[in-house]
């Protein structure tokens, strides 16, 4: 039986669902790589400063792969999940062909071509809004389906599906969810994207998981197990963090009005996303990555077989890269945050969800002027208890 460890809890206490646990700050001035224990009890590493997150995650000696090893959770009692393979699971250079793949459909110009489509489907569900009429839930009724739409489009996968697997995200993502729970859910996505990448295989379109059915690999056709991994990748990844930023990101604006005139011209808008998305890292327990030699890093030593965690939150708001690193503010001089990780597994779909953020948020408050909350932020319930933050309900009326 394993003993109990000495190490100190990993803190996730916040004072306000706005600011991050008071402890990152002292870890980041004291101890920026320090140990600790994990509610699942697998001890790790923690880093929490800028510099430090982007030197590891460009480090090749980090690995992404989880395979045989349980990594540090906030799940207790969670088991490795059998999952196909994508790029989660890769290192280069396995995972440099597969990304340059995926990559085709992904590009910033990708993105900006999908603009009118986001934008008419933004309208869609605005309209909506104005039929229900208020108050009504912000995230049911535009943040979620937003985005949802918007990946299932991509991929090909009928929008009407858009409530199930929207389910399955959550059990996943949610720390509170069983073992079997998350397992069910799982096995679900799996057996119905192997429907979809079975259809795509017989009678390809013009859509991302077509192309990627159609495509080759060293010589050999993407078999339907990696469609079926690279598919569910992209539609867990590509929702339920782009809405539960949008979500968020309205709450900060209506309890920071003034920040709302930033929308009225393209630039401003653009410097108030990348803040939001910089202030309110969603991935809030940061990225895991396994040592696979010894590594000296930041003058401390890291064991080959450690996991170390790089806290993108708290390096999103390191005091050495920011004048204001712990408010939004579109005047402060624009250092590229760590919302979609560093190095080789940057987030393949952040030039999509910055597109879907600006058109969202510029739609919303020029449909609704008097939008506000029904609640203050503070009395609204967050995800503390999933893995991607944010809220469970925001409640607005106008």
């Amino acid at each position: 039986m394993a003993q109990p460890s000495s190490l100190p809890m990993f803190p996730r206490e916040r004072v306000h669902p706005f600011d991050l646990p008071p402890e990152y700050d002292r870890l980041r001035a004291e101890a920026p790589i320090s140990r600790f224990v994990w509610p699942n009890g697998v001890e790790g590493w923690l880093v929490t400063t800028y510099d430090l997150q982007r030197k590891l995650l460009a480090d090749n000696r980090f690995s992404i792969d989880r395979a045989g090893n349980m990594p540090p959770s906030l799940a207790i009692g969670r088991k490795p999940v059998m999952m196909p393979r994508s790029l989660v699971a890769m290192d280069p250079p396995e995972h440099t062909k597969w990304r340059r793949l995926i990559l085709r459909d992904m590009t910033p110009g990708k993105a900006r071509a999908l603009e009118p489509r986001i934008e008419e489907i933004t309208q869609e569900y605005l309209a909506g809004m104005r039929e229900h009429g208020g108050p009504l839930d912000l995230l049911e009724s535009l943040a979620f389906p937003v985005p949802s739409r918007i990946i299932c489009e991509l991929l090909g996968v009928p929008a009407s599906d858009q409530e199930f697997f929207q389910q399955q995200t959550h059990v996943r993502s949610a720390v509170a969810s069983t073992p079997d729970q998350v397992d069910e859910a799982t096995i679900a996505l799996i057996d119905y994207l192997t429907d979809i990448a079975e259809q795509k295989k017989r009678k390809p379109v013009d859509d991302l998981l077509s192309h990627l059915g159609a495509a080759e690999i060293d010589g050999e056709p993407v078999s339907r197990e990696y469609m079926v991994g690279m598919g569910m990748l992209l539609l867990l990844a590509g929702h339920e963090t782009t809405a539960s930023t949008i979500g968020i990101g309205v709450a900060h604006l209506l309890e920071n009005p003034s920040l709302i005139k930033e929308l009225e011209t393209p630039q401003g808008a653009d410097k108030l996303v990348e803040e939001i998305l910089r202030i309110h890292s969603i991935i809030q327990f940061g990225v895991t990555r396994r040592a696979t030699t010894d590594v000296e890093i930041g003058g401390v030593r890291i064991a080959e077989g450690e996991w170390v965690t790089c806290l993108l939150a708290s390096g999103n708001r390191d005091e050495t890269q920011y004048k204001c690193p712990h408010a939004i503010d579109t005047s402060q001089p624009q250092v590229a945050h760590l919302t979609f990780g560093y190095g080789v597994h940057q987030c393949i779909g952040m030039s999509l969800a910055r597109v879907e953020l600006r058109v969202v948020l510029r739609a919303l408050f020029s449909a609704f002027p008097t939008l506000r909350s029904v609640q203050p932020a503070d009395k609204l319930r967050y995800r503390e208890d999933m893995f991607v933050y944010g809220l469970y309900e925001l409640p607005v009326q106008w």
